[in-house]
């Protein structure tokens, strides 16, 4: 069944929120002229708690107001004329706003949540939203909408969510269904996260180095075996290498950090890395002919006798 909303409500008018708008009010979008036959013209709204509480609260009315979108600072009856809501606030705020949200929606309204939460946090936001009627959507923005804008690439998940990915795209978006699991989308996120941070972090510790030892350009320069390969099979070729060579990166790594502390730099992320090998180590899981197991085997291993819960 294809969708065709009227109205939208954009939940948090910040970086994301407006970028959307902008996006959706754009000649070409969305909201464009309207079509022979309309009863009413298509609107945005929005709501944000910060409106007009201090100078960004100030600068998001003004935004609001230049492109036309009626914004509030609390939860009104308005969202209740919304076909669809779209929900951009700071992950730490996302069950408020879904338990704010419910009790105004509309029956039958489409409920997208960006925020950026966990799996266990999605399924919290989804309750309120499913429990009122609404149709609940995880989506995960595995892009910058500094950058990109409307066309932030997007990770969607849920239940019947075709006709929803296809309208978006169909609007300016840039969307691809993952599954028909509600926090599936935002658990590839956070794991992403993982890899994209964490390589963001060492890359502040080598390269910080480098650069007061002066051969910042011989470092980055050293890298071409990685860009040789894809970036995900370079990952999963360390996976399956690190089973037979723990020992050797381990104390490979107790020297790294030797090397960052007579530079002056605080060896943070490369003593994690060391303690991450010595825990393999303990483990004694290389393989005694010394060969490197394939993905999955490796990840069985790693799963069971290494990276254990709590």
């Amino acid at each position: 069944m294809n969708i065709d909303p009227k109205v939208i409500a954009l939940l948090g008018f910040g970086e994301a929120g407006s970028a959307i708008a902008r996006g959706l009010a754009a000649e070409g979008g969305w909201r464009g002229p309207s079509q022979p036959g309309d009863n009413a013209p298509r609107r945005l709204i929005a709501i944000d708690p910060a409106l007009d509480k201090d100078a960004r609260g100030a600068a998001l009315g003004k935004e609001a107001h230049r492109l036309d979108v009626a914004i509030a600072d609390r939860y009104t009856e308005a969202l209740s004329e919304a076909d669809l809501v779209i929900c951009a606030v700071q992950g730490d705020h996302a069950l408020e706003a879904a338990t704010s949200a419910a009790p105004l929606l509309k029956k039958g309204a489409h409920y997208l949540d960006l925020c950026t939460v966990t799996g266990k946090m999605s399924d919290e936001d989804r309750a309120p939203i499913e429990a009122a009627g609404g149709r609940y959507i995880d989506i995960a923005v595995m892009g910058g909408f500094f950058k990109s804008g409307i066309k932030a690439p997007m990770l969607v998940a849920g239940e019947d969510v075709e006709p929803v990915v296809a309208w978006m795209n169909a609007n300016g978006f840039n969307t691809k269904v993952l599954g028909t699991k509600p926090g599936n989308a935002s658990s590839v996120k956070m794991l992403r996260s993982v890899i994209v941070k964490g390589i963001e972090a060492l890359a502040v510790e080598s390269f910080v180095t480098a650069e007061r030892q002066g051969i910042l350009k011989e470092v980055m320069g050293c890298l071409g075996d990685i860009d040789a390969g894809t970036f995900a099979g370079s990952l999963a070729m360390l996976t399956q290498t690190h089973i037979v060579h723990a020992h050797r990166r381990w104390e490979e790594m107790g020297l790294v950090a030797r090397t960052l502390r007579e530079t002056g730099v605080e060896p943070l992320m490369t003593e994690a890395i060391e303690r991450s090998h010595r825990r393999t180590v303990d483990a004694h899981v290389a393989p005694a002919d010394g060969k490197v197991p394939p993905l999955d085997e490796a990840l069985k291993l790693l799963s069971e006798k290494v990276v254990r819960g709590l």
